[in-house]
């Protein structure tokens, strides 16, 4: 079954740079970036690539790169 534009089915994402690197983090099958919020206000983004990577359960992940960082609403 191949996702349509608003499904909600979730996919695993692996986060590649920044202060999240290597983590792991469920994601909707359409979502194109993840911004993580930081304790300290700092917020981190990172962008879907074409990429996946292997996990340790033998499936594939989706690549999440990091595009930098800042301060307060973007």
């Amino acid at each position: 079954m191949v996702p349509g534009p608003t499904s909600d089915l979730q996919e695993e994402a692996v986060l590649d740079g920044g202060p999240m690197d290597g983590n792991r983090q469920a994601v909707d099958a359409d979502t194109d970036q993840l911004c993580v919020v930081m304790t300290d206000g700092q917020q981190h983004q990172y962008l879907r690539t074409d990429e996946f990577q292997a996990v340790e359960d033998g499936q594939s992940a989706l690549v999440f790169r990091w595009n930098g960082r800042y301060y307060g609403p973007k």
